[in-house]
């Protein structure tokens, strides 16, 4: 492969330039995208922060490691009776524990090669001038001003005088900085020992949440073996439970079973659609069905990674017609009292980094607050999640309890290709991350795409528990027209609409070297050669 100081992939110029700028002076890829991750939740903070959390997935080229840090965020030891997403989700009682410092921190002193303190300083440089509201940001802040509004603490940062800001205005959030600066002085515990937990349990007494100062205090990322399976002889590795590469390579495995090649793409010909539609709902009722904290049951991953389970899934798909969106998976444990994962959140909130660095290691790392602007409750600079609602209604395996993790669509993954990393992808978009992924990943690998080509197809989400199938307007009417005899009720989207994610991918190519990709449907930018 020619030579290259590497590739950052995010969803904001000032941090993806941070993070190459680190590549370039000697750091690695854990570097470049921990700096990056803190960077993005102060100019992308809609979407992630402090006070959320995520999934990092990590590939040391010497000596040939894979790894998986999960620092989603937990449930303390209180928790509510009844919970509504509809009526709570944007409010204290839906905060849980944030994770995101102690997994960035953790990634960084084992698999990093600079300090805590540099990497912070050194964001704080970057954030010290502030950043140039951008369209995305912009109508991000329309759309939610009730939330924002909704919150002093919110409003005094994020908006102005009242006021949203404008495009091409410069917002400098000096709280933040402030946060950082304690971090950077005092190292990532501080985040759950010293003022800032102390401020957390404050807002959350003051405003009716559930997190104290003793939650904040027993939070501890994990380490774990990601998920991996074989597709079309490509390696494919992603998050394990409760994260949901386990249901990328399942809807990998039953694709597996029909050529797709030779079927034709599938925003072309509407068999390879259907198909493709109809493997979505069934990986999507299985993962509700089976998937959670492993720590609170056992999660049957040997199976749904399965040939043979996969095989038996494919017969159940009717090529000339849709399955019962109404699932055993989604009528399971029906119990009204928690109202949660069921209800979307539209925008689709969450970020996503590709990194790879000169050495052939690499980064795909996923984060979020949950919804945009997470709970809209502010501290120290950044926005507190509203992770309660991703955890489902009672009855399975993603039942709420103390200490435990909820489940989330979250799916950092890597491709091997003849034992070699071939590509670093991820995304954000909500409860549409598994599909989005399969689109990505069958774009890459079944119809030769190159980062660009798979990024600019257009994008269509189905789901168990919807019969409607949401595409972009780009789809081709005679290929809608079929899939409506088959069954689907087919809704029309934006021409490159954000509600189906914001890709960051990097393919390594042999001969033409790092070929990178930033979404066009939000901000994203690809820093590097």
């Amino acid at each position: 492969m020619p030579q290259s100081q590497g590739m950052v992939v995010a969803a904001h110029p000032v941090a993806a330039k941070l993070g190459y700028e680190i590549l370039q002076s000697g750091g690695n890829a854990v570097d470049a995208a921990v700096a990056t991750a803190i960077t993005l939740g102060v100019v992308e903070p809609h979407a992630s922060g402090l006070g959320g959390g995520g999934g990092m997935l990590i590939y040391l080229n010497e000596p040939h490691k894979l790894t998986y840090i999960n620092y989603y965020p937990r449930a303390g030891d209180s928790i509510p009776d009844t919970f509504d997403s509809k009526t709570d989700g944007q409010s204290a009682k839906a905060v849980l524990v944030p994770g995101t410092v102690s997994g960035l921190s953790m990634a960084l002193e084992k698999y990093g090669t600079m300090s805590w303190k540099q990497i912070l300083e050194l964001s704080i440089e970057t954030l010290n001038r502030g950043f140039e509201v951008d369209d995305h940001f912009n109508k991000v802040i329309l759309d939610s001003y009730g939330t924002l509004t909704s919150y002093p603490e919110t409003e005094s940062i994020f908006l102005n005088e009242m006021m949203p800001f404008e495009v091409g205005d410069t917002l400098l959030n000096g709280v933040a900085l402030r946060t950082l600066k304690i971090l950077a002085d005092e190292g990532p515990r501080a985040f759950y020992t010293g003022e800032l937990a102390d401020s957390i349990e404050a807002v959350m007494i003051r405003r009716g949440g559930f997190i104290r100062k003793s939650d904040m205090e027993s939070y501890q990322a994990t380490e774990s073996t990601p998920v991996q399976s074989d597709y079309r002889g490509h390696l494919i590795v992603s998050s394990p439970p409760p994260q949901s590469g386990l249901t990328l390579l399942e809807i990998l495995n039953i694709l597996e079973q029909r050529d797709l090649l030779s079927m034709g793409v599938y925003f072309e010909q509407a068999s390879t659609f259907h198909l493709m539609a109809e493997a979505i709902k069934l990986g999507y009722a299985d993962r509700r069905e089976y998937l959670g904290d492993p720590a609170f049951s056992e999660i049957p991953v040997s199976t749904l990674a399965n040939d043979d389970y996969a095989r038996s899934r494919f017969a159940t798909i009717d090529m000339n017609a849709i399955s019962n969106s109404d699932s055993s998976a989604t009528q399971s444990g029906s119990v009204k009292t928690f109202n949660g994962e069921p209800h979307e959140d539209p925008n689709g909130s969450t970020t996503h980094i590709s990194v790879v660095d000169s050495e052939g290691n690499a980064v795909s790392l996923t984060q979020t607050i949950s919804y945009f602007w997470g709970s809209g409750i502010s501290v120290g600079g950044f926005l507190l999640n509203n992770a309660m609602t991703s955890f489902s209604k009672d009855g399975g395996p993603n039942t709420l309890a103390p200490g435990k993790q909820p489940r989330s669509t979250i799916s950092p993954s890597f491709i091997f290709r003849d034992k070699k990393l071939y590509a670093v992808v991820g995304t954000p978009g909500g409860g549409r991350i598994p599909g989005t992924m399969t689109e990505i990943v069958t774009n890459i690998i079944d119809f030769g795409a190159s980062a660009e080509s798979a990024n600019n197809a257009p994008r269509f989400h189905s789901s168990d528990i919807s019969p409607k199938l949401r595409v972009e307007s780009r789809f081709d009417q005679t290929v809608l027209d079929e899939l409506i005899l088959k069954g689907h009720i087919v809704e029309t989207m934006g021409d490159m609409d954000s509600y189906f994610g914001g890709v960051h991918v990097i393919i390594i190519d042999p001969e033409s070297g790092l070929q990178g990709s930033a979404d066009p449907r939000r901000s994203g930018v690809v820093a590097g050669h």
